[in-house]
């Protein structure tokens, strides 16, 4: 892992580490059939608890769990993010690993099996084709397609978006890091708007504020006024 993608890794984490950003991550890019069934108040950040060592070493990504409303069983939903700044062919097998891996330890702890709701975050400049695994599998004639594993996940594009779409986000913060994210490749992007971003990204805590303007230094270097003012 380079130290690009580690410093994005970091970036991303340190974002949905606090509760009331990923909240707000979900409800926005989520589909409105699976947000509007959950509990948000009982979201929770899990460890790699559902990561096998060999994905470990591979995968980078945030789990949190949280409860479906109106039922009296407590049903976690996890939620994978796996965000990628190139595009990726074969990420629909890096997923299916995943899946695999969380229901296995699931098993392993005796725990009820849990849907898993795999996400992609892309913020790359590259196109990325959205593709299943059965898409990667496409010469396999018809008679053989029941063999293989079907999922999907959700494609969360921010290249996709206008920056005015992102930045009428209700979350400030969260417009100001995705904004910093969508354009993270362009320096002379981030800096004729980093005032604006460093504005956006004030209604953070200090905490989350200083993670962004340590991921705004390692894009760019930014001159101390524009901090100031």
């Amino acid at each position: 892992m380079d130290n690009t993608t580690t410093s994005h890794d970091n970036f991303i984490r340190s974002i949905l580490s606090n509760k009331s950003i990923a909240i707000d991550y979900f409800k926005n890019y989520l589909p409105a059939v699976i947000s509007e069934q959950l509990k948000f108040s009982t979201l929770t950040q899990l460890a790699d608890t559902y990561l096998s060592e060999e994905l470990k070493k591979t995968m980078s990504d945030i789990v949190c769990s949280c409860q479906r409303k109106n039922t009296e069983k407590t049903i976690k939903v996890s939620l994978l993010i796996e965000h990628k700044s190139y595009p990726d062919t074969y990420t629909p097998i890096q997923i299916g690993g995943y899946i695999f891996s969380a229901l296995q330890n699931q098993a392993a702890n005796e725990e009820p099996l849990s849907v898993v709701i795999p996400v992609l975050l892309y913020h790359g400049k590259g196109k990325w084709q959205y593709r299943t695994l059965a898409a990667l599998l496409e010469e396999t004639d018809a008679d053989w397609k029941s063999y293989i594993p079907s999922f999907e996940y959700v494609y969360n594009n921010l290249g996709a978006l206008s920056d005015t779409e992102v930045e009428n986000l209700n979350n400030s913060f969260l417009a100001a890091s995705f904004l910093a994210l969508k354009h993270s490749a362009e320096k002379e992007w981030l800096e004729n708007n980093a005032v604006k971003l460093l504005i956006l990204a004030s209604r953070g805590s200090k905490a989350l504020q200083k993670g962004f303007i340590i991921y705004m230094y390692s894009r760019v270097k930014l001159e101390e006024e524009k901090i100031v003012n």
